[in-house]
């Protein structure tokens, strides 16, 4: 077994040799097939990030075969394929019972206390990201943290579905309530943002307006669906929409960003009683502050909704993802830019975090490095 490691906070990851522990409880164990790259990862794993005893696994969207399960498993056979997702979802604790998986107690709990899956080499314990870790030849999860799937896509267009596939369309259909006839934006077109375009094309949205600065990426929102693309750098994105829809604003503003002022440019964007969908993580993580006008909310009604993981309804909807790529509602296939070894697991996170990618996956099971692997 080999696993990507984080042995120090802020120094490159390293692919070593380890032994997972075998399922206990109601975990199972997983030989993974591939892993979506996630610059989240590389903030949590970076100074000021969230804090775990190293050494730790990263990743946290990714799919594979179950090859053993543990003696308290209920509903996961030997053979299943799942996805795993960056969200666990009880069913049982105070916020699953209240229609809010997103906020799911135990997510919170591996988050800042992750259990030992295995061990080093060397002996010390491995924890993984989040208490899920996808960077691995093998690992263990719990049931709560995985959806079995029915499918026959790649492997590299599954790994998605647990990161940008869920947060991004249940960020639109979900958390922002998109319909039939409604007119939205998208600001930010990169990992998150293509997924929200797509699902808001596959809702009907009679207006889709994208926002980005990058051209090549705008040229891929067009592609994917939008009706209108921006580029902030030569045009108001506020002078656009409201140009677009008679001065009132979209229905429904999304924000995948990554900036600071990602959720008060959306808030702008948004119409009277609009929706605004907040999705971004931004350094520093415990002291960035979102400051919004006070009339826009308590006279006119503009909401705004946290979506962590698009709502956070894993075994709801990853099988629904899934049937809407299979069905070409949605185009999973130009989402994965680039495929890397897990050998490459390192390079992969650098070229997230420089954007040169919209997504990287990690194919677990390859060694060495994988050339002239652009899709």
């Amino acid at each position: 077994m080999r696993a990507a490691l984080s042995r120090k906070s802020g120094e490159p990851l390293v692919v070593e040799d380890v032994t997972i522990d075998d399922p206990r409880d109601d975990r199972v164990l997983v030989r993974m097939d591939a892993s979506a790259v996630c610059s989240t990862d590389s903030m949590l794993l970076a100074p000021g990030g969230f804090e775990q005893p190293r050494p730790v696994i990263p990743g946290h969207s990714g799919t594979g075969i179950v090859e053993a399960v543990g003696p308290n498993v209920r509903s996961t056979a030997v053979g299943d394929r799942i996805v795993v997702t960056g969200t666990m979802e009880c069913g049982q604790c105070y916020f699953c019972r209240h229609g809010a998986p997103s906020q799911c107690e135990l997510l919170w709990r591996d988050t800042f206390a992750a259990p030992k899956i295995g061990t080093t080499g060397d002996g010390l314990e491995i924890r993984a990201v989040g208490g899920i870790g996808t960077m691995s030849t093998h690992i263990t999860y719990p049931e709560r943290a995985f959806s079995v799937v029915q499918s026959d896509l790649p492997v590299e267009q599954l790994a998605l579905l647990g990161c940008g596939g869920i947060s991004g369309v249940g960020a639109v259909l979900e958390v922002g309530g998109v319909t039939a006839g409604d007119t939205v934006a998208v600001i930010g077109c990169g990992h998150l943002g293509l997924w929200m375009i797509q699902a808001a094309r596959a809702a009907g949205a009679a207006l889709i307006v994208a926002i980005e600065p990058i051209a090549a990426r705008r040229a891929a929102a067009a592609a994917l669906g939008a009706t209108v693309t921006v580029d902030p750098g030569a045009d108001d994105p506020l002078t656009v929409i409201r140009d677009l829809t008679g001065g009132r604003g979209v229905d429904v503003a999304l924000e995948a960003t990554g900036a600071p002022n990602g959720v008060s440019d959306a808030f702008a964007l948004a119409r009277n009683s609009g929706v605004v969908v907040a999705t971004s993580m931004v350094p520093p993580l415990d002291s960035t502050k979102v400051v919004l006008p006070n009339l826009d909310v308590s006279m006119f009604g503009k909401v705004v909704r946290g979506s962590q993981s698009g709502g956070g309804f894993i075994h709801r909807d990853i099988q629904m993802i899934a049937d809407l790529i299979a069905a070409g509602r949605i185009d999973a296939a130009a989402m994965v830019s680039r495929v890397f070894s897990l050998d490459q697991t390192d390079e992969a996170f650098a070229a997230a975090v420089a954007r040169e990618v919209i997504t990287g996956v990690v194919l677990n099971q390859e060694q060495g490095a994988l050339s002239g692997a652009n899709t």
